[in-house]
């Protein structure tokens, strides 16, 4: 199939709505609606093309039903290998937050291997972005890293500041995560400095983040607040509440150090309430440890045994999922499933 034969009048228009995806959800909603008025008029590729972009819509408002079951049609009928691809890892990303690692893997392994063939080069960066995430909470770092390079050796070739910005995040988290302490902040700043040049709104943000996690930990825990603080709006207007978990458990864990246990419990609760509403286990867990922790400080004995309760149990469902998670790489990379 060429894929430029089937483009239409509303293909642009479409690629704009795609590369703002990230940057609000009401404003994205306000851009599919408009632009459905006009479906009957859309080539079969503008079609396919459009409802990747509803499910990836549904996503970041945490629709995640809705996503997978947009997602599964569109992969049957499609016959773009880009909007192909580009399905399979988001439906591996819903998968993954859903705690499906199986079908996760399964999907992630089909995204993967459909990279060096994309025509749209965009893609191929998202896929593997992606892909390093996902390896990198299952603790596969040899994985991760390897994919991250490829990334950032894409980014390089084409000159091209988003994939930089994204690259540079993704090697500075797992860096981060293996003690490679030095080295990640370099990384994350460069991340910072290429995602604000380049609107990657995410992308920065997440920087800002890890970065500010690092500076905390080496005894900024004032400079860490005052930038994570300032960033709470933004990522507030961009609707992810995935992000704006991320962000609070981040400002709860300063202020728990600080003994600022007020502060720490109404951000730690805020994380909690977000993570819980977007499916989040990983950050519901990180949520419930900083309650305990904060109401054991203030004790609340009561309050702090059922967040404890909570932490251990997602916590110990946390290290299954890791076995699981390597359990189906092997599987997948096996050709098993």
């Amino acid at each position: 199939m060429t894929v430029s034969a089937e483009k239409g009048d509303y293909y642009e228009e479409l690629v704009s709505i795609e590369r703002n995806m990230l940057n609000g959800n009401s404003y994205i909603e306000k851009r599919l609606k408009t632009i459905s008025q006009h479906q009957d008029k859309f080539t079969q590729l503008e079609n396919d093309f459009y409802q990747l972009l509803q499910a990836h819509h549904d996503y970041l408002s945490s629709d995640l039903e809705a996503c997978k079951e947009r997602l599964k049609s569109l992969i049957s009928k499609t016959s773009s290998i880009d909007i192909k691809a580009k399905s399979n890892i988001l439906l591996a990303t819903a998968e993954h937050v859903l705690g499906n690692h199986v079908e996760s893997f399964i999907a992630l392994d089909k995204a993967v291997t459909a990279v060096p063939h994309l025509n749209r080069q965009r893609y191929k960066a998202s896929i593997l972005q992606t892909a390093v995430g996902i390896y990198q909470q299952a603790e596969l770092f040899e994985f991760a890293l390897e994919l991250a390079r490829n990334l950032q050796v894409e980014a390089e070739k084409l000159k091209n500041g988003e994939y930089l910005c994204i690259a540079n995040y993704e090697l500075g988290a797992i860096e981060q995560r293996t003690g490679q302490v030095k080295m990640a902040k370099q990384r994350l700043m460069l991340a910072v400095e290429h995602c604000k040049n380049n609107k990657s709104k995410i992308f920065e943000y997440v920087s800002i983040i890890a970065l500010n996690e690092i500076i905390a930990d080496y005894g900024g825990l004032e400079k860490s607040n005052q930038a994570l603080k300032k960033i709470i709006q933004p990522v507030k207007a961009i609707g992810w509440k995935n992000l704006i978990a991320r962000l609070n458990i981040a400002i709860a864990k300063n202020y728990l150090r600080m003994d600022d246990y007020n502060q720490a419990e109404k951000h730690a609760l805020i994380s909690y309430n977000e993570a819980n509403e977007g499916r989040d286990k990983r950050r519901l867990q990180q949520s419930a440890e900083i309650l305990a922790q904060v109401y054991t400080k203030m004790d609340q004995k009561e309050k702090a045994l059922k967040y404890y309760n909570q932490f251990r149990e997602l916590n110990s469902e946390s290290k299954v999922k890791i076995r699981q998670r390597k359990l189906a790489f092997d599987l997948a990379r096996r050709g098993k499933l």
